[in-house]
């Protein structure tokens, strides 16, 4: 939604601006009754739009020099402090907890108001390899990506100010403590080739925060339906219906999505954006310093949307439990959310990748808590043989049934 066309919106009446929005976003709309929109969709709505906007970040504050020799200062996940990586001097941060209940609210994000970053020390980089959007500190810039490590990179002034960050989760996983978990993550990979295992190493390990949109809301739904509870198995299987009516309340807290259009769709993002929220700070530049940073390319209305689906369908899911079913026939309700907060957190990750044969790989630690995923080589060789050594097993166990089998009937037999 361009700038004139947010303009247009915000001069709308309430009921034209839910009956537009509803155009917008598809059927059965999660619609906020308090503001008079429609701020979702359940999952059978159109793809949402996503918006390509460029990253900001603050990762390295002119301000941030070591009191002692003048060199540039970076935070430290042990200590949770700023540290000197040339003479080792420590600086204390006194960074404050994230308020509850902090965040944006729908109306910010149609009429544009809410508190935007701007710096112009702040470069933009573009990776033409895996197409990431980064920022850093002019300082700051490696020449190569933190995601892919491509030296494809292009940079550019920021001369669009984005959303302040409602807050940061500061990394508690350090450098040296990543690359010990990389190196057993890499010690299971049984199917890995063996001078893979051998040699693989962590050491252009990259520290990264990640954009995501995390949605805080009441919602309320009156419904009816035709619900069903399946009893026993298999040819005595059977389900039993019953209608059932009523009025379900929902409290949703830390909805978290991803806000990189890059990432969304990636599995292993999924697997690893489980972030303890209890731990988030008020952002902070200083939280950031000698970090890489990539900042949102959906913005908070398509987050919003996205999140309507989720939404619905947790509603559903209550809805079932309270009717104690296990299956739906039909259902007709029409959740309304209120007291709705958007909170712009960056979560922390490291990230690595390396070649094999020609190919790249790609691991990604949760630096928050260590959980980690990626990607491997396969050696088709070991895999063959641990196969063999099972399928050997297997036809083992059943020779020695065989032959215990025909030992008892022959002792039954000399019984007899």
């Amino acid at each position: 939604m361009g700038i004139s066309d947010r303009k247009r919106f915000a001069n709308l009446s309430e009921q034209e601006r839910y009956e537009e929005m509803c155009v917008k976003m598809g059927n059965a709309p999660v619609y906020n009754n308090n503001v008079g929109q429609a701020i979702g969709t359940a999952p059978q709505g159109p793809a949402a739009p996503v918006m390509n906007v460029p990253v900001i970040n603050q990762t390295s504050s002119s301000d941030n020099k070591c009191p002692s020799c003048g060199a540039t200062l970076t935070f430290d996940p042990k200590t949770g402090g700023l540290v000197c990586n040339f003479c080792g001097n420590t600086v204390q941060l006194n960074s404050a907890p994230a308020e509850p209940g902090t965040g944006y609210t729908f109306d910010d994000f149609i009429n544009n108001s809410a508190h935007r970053l701007t710096d112009s020390s702040i470069k933009l980089i573009v990776c033409g390899t895996c197409g990431g959007h980064f920022t850093a500190d002019q300082r700051s810039i490696s020449g190569l990506c933190p995601f892919c490590g491509s030296n494809s990179i292009t940079v550019s002034n920021n001369d669009m100010g984005l959303l302040e960050p409602t807050g940061v989760i500061p990394f508690q996983v350090d450098k040296e403590r990543a690359q010990r978990i990389f190196q057993e993550w890499i010690s299971k990979r049984r199917f890995a080739p063996t001078d893979f295992m051998k040699n693989a190493r962590a050491t252009d390990l990259v520290g990264v925060y990640v954009p995501y949109w995390v949605f805080d809301c009441d919602t309320r739904a009156d419904y009816k339906g035709r619900f069903g509870r399946t009893y026993g198995s298999g040819d005595d299987q059977r389900t039993v219906y019953h209608k059932g009516s009523g009025h379900c309340d929902l409290p949703v807290k830390n909805l978290t999505l991803v806000a990189s259009s890059r990432l969304e769709k990636d599995a292993f993002w999924k697997s690893i954006s489980v972030f303890n929220f209890d731990y988030m700070k008020k952002y902070d530049p200083n939280l950031l310093a000698g970090f890489w940073s990539e900042s949102y390319s959906v913005d908070g209305q398509t987050a919003w949307q996205n999140a309507g689906g989720k939404i619905y369908g947790m509603v559903r899911s209550r809805i079932m439990k309270m009717e104690t079913a296990d299956c739906v026939d039909w259902i007709e309700m029409q959740p309304e959310a209120y007291n709705i907060r958007a909170k712009y957190v960056l979560a922390p990750v490291w990230v690595t990748s390396f070649k094999y044969n020609n190919a790249i790989y790609q691991v990604i630690l949760n630096g928050q808590t260590g959980v980690v995923a990626g990607t491997w080589p396969k050696s088709l060789k070991r895999l063959f043989i641990i196969i063999g050594i099972v399928a050997g097993g297997l036809f083992a166990s059943r020779v020695i049934f065989l032959l215990l089998s025909w030992l008892i009937e022959f002792l039954r037999g000399m019984g007899g």
